[in-house]
This record gives structure tokens, sequence and C-alpha cells, in this order.
């Protein structure tokens, strides 16, 4: 783009830039909405808009099958069962960079946004996967390895388990039903036992192939000594919404602000049928005061985090310890 010979800072905000900053954004949430694996896994089937400040998602019981003539001589059918899961957009987060003026006679506030949006958008992308993988993590079941355990070994029993769950919502699950994801190390040991993705199927949001006819993705987004989770499509609810790409002058500076601001909430639907497998057991520890000897682990948003040996003991705080 040519040099602009204002001098004025406001100058650079006018009508043409504050389009073209719209066109931006829109690119940004194209392409957060094709590359993250949550986007392609997350629940759908809401019932109202984000920026109002909630979403509401119902889960339906199974549907009760009687001998004919039974609605007829009870005079009714029997009623739909849902239970509502309303779901806050509470968490609320901002990119705001500030441009000094002599990037902005290079680039232009609209040039420099598009040198900028690549970054906002893998930003954007890894913190809603890392808020979905955690939510799963913190809702769903560890399910344990035995003694003698391959990495296939370990997923097919995710899978299994998954299959076969039965509740008054669920009656079995099948295949196409669910996800599979897996981090790097794991794709690289089950590379063998991949089939590729249906015929007419665009690989996007990570997805790598079939394995066993559940389609998988790919992400190291997921907690880091969490190699692979299994999950019921739409078991996760991560209604999210992005602000226009704005742009003002900042006060007593020849610099102008780039805004971006995400909002996002998150809860578990199905947490039943989200199954993930784990290097370590954890288990919460009961105690007073340190152990010599004993290594203590505390958690916030997904991880798991050695407390150093120096750390005075905290009775607010909950500590665990590891397998």
């Amino acid at each position: 783009m040519a040099k602009q010979n204002s001098l004025n800072i406001q100058d650079y905000l006018n009508d043409d830039v504050m389009d073209s900053l719209a066109e931006t954004l829109d690119g940004v949430i194209e392409n957060i909405q094709s590359g993250c694996v949550s986007e392609a896994l997350k629940a759908k089937n809401g019932s109202g808009d984000p920026t109002t400040g909630s979403v509401e998602y119902k889960r339906f019981a199974n549907a009760v099958i009687q001998e004919k003539g039974t609605a007829r001589a009870n005079g009714k059918g029997n009623k739909v069962k849902a239970k509502p899961v309303v779901v806050n957009i509470d968490d609320d987060k901002e990119i705001i960079e500030e441009l000094q003026e002599k990037d902005l006679k290079l680039y232009g506030v609209d040039g420099m946004a598009k040198k900028r949006s690549k970054n906002a958008q893998d930003v954007i992308k890894t913190y809603y996967d890392r808020k979905f993988f955690r939510i799963g993590r913190d809702a769903g079941i560890q399910v344990e390895r035995v003694s003698g355990d391959t990495t296939k070994k370990i997923v097919d029993r995710l899978i299994s388990t998954a299959k076969v769950t039965k509740n008054d919502f669920v009656d079995g699950v099948d295949e196409e039903l669910i996800a599979l994801v897996v981090n790097t190390k794991y794709k690289g040991e089950l590379k063998d036992y991949l089939d590729s993705l249906p015929n007419g199927t665009t690989p996007s949001n990570g997805a790598i192939g079939m394995y066993q006819s559940v389609i998988t993705y790919e992400s190291n987004r997921m907690p880091s000594d969490v190699p692979a989770m299994v999950m019921l499509k739409e078991a996760i609810a991560l209604p999210n919404y992005t602000s226009e790409y704005g742009a003002e002058k900042v006060p007593f500076d020849d610099a102008i602000a780039l805004e971006l601001f995400a909002y996002s909430g998150g809860e578990a639907l199905v947490p039943e049928i989200i199954l993930y497998d784990c290097d370590y057991t954890y288990t919460e520890a009961k105690i007073t005061q340190f152990a010599s000897g004993t290594t203590y682990y505390t958690y916030n948003k997904g991880e798991y985090t050695a407390v150093p040996s120096s750390a005075t003991f905290d009775s607010e705080e909950t500590y665990y310890t590891r397998a």
C-alpha cells in the first residue's frame, strides 16, 4: 500500500478503512469456524442469540415404545421429556494492539489489520479449543489404563465405553455420532489403523481420518497429559461471538488501537459420553500439611501443576497426588 501523507492520525479512521475492517473481521470469523476442532464438535442446536447473554440447549429423553393402543386407552401419549441447560456468555476476552503512526504510514489501519488478523485468528482458535477440552476434562470421565495397554487398546476402550452408554437420554451410541480427538503422538501410533475420510468430505477443523468408523481429529490443545478424548458430537456447548474489528485513536498519543473482542460461554451437555485418557491418575489429597518427600499438584483450567518444594501449605487450596 502506498504511503499516506496526512499527519492527522484521525484521518486514518475514514469510512473506507472501517468498511475494510469489517471485511477483515469476516475473514477472522470464517477462519476460526473452519480451523477449530471445538467448532466442529460443539453443540449447534442452541436456542437464542449469544449476543443477548445466554443460549439455551435441551437434552431430550428417549422415547418409550409401548403396546399399540396404550395411548388410546390412556387418552394421551407420553410427554416429551427435555432437560434444559442455559449457558451464560460470561467469558469476555480482548485483543488490543496499539499501532504507531510510522506503521500506519506504511500500511494503513486496514493493512495492519490484515497483517495482524492471522495472529488474532490463531490466538482465538487456541483459546476456544483449550477451553472446549478443559470443559471436557472437568465434566468427563477418565477411563483408566490397564497393564499392557497400547495406544490402540486405550483408544478402543474409550470408543467401546462410549458406544455402550445407557441412561434415560441415551441407549447406546453409534459410531457416526461420536468423535475421537488425539494428540500428535497418538496420531502417529494410530496411523496404520486410520482410514480416509468418506468421499466428498473436505478435511477441515483438524479432521485426519476415520478410526473404526469414528471420525478422528488431531489437536494439541487438549490438556498436556490428556492424549485422547472421545465424545458424543455436540456433547459440549461453546456459544461464542466476536465483536467487529474496531479501531480508535489512543488518547494523548500518535497511535491507533486495533481492537477485537471475543465473548463465549461453555458447559458440558452430555458429560457421561465425554471420555478421556490421561497419562496419570490424580487423587485429591486430604491433608493438613505437606508430607516430606511427596509431590503435590494443584489444578487450574485443565492442567495439573506440581507444587514447588518451597511452597507454604495453604488450607484453602485443594491438593492432589498422582500415580
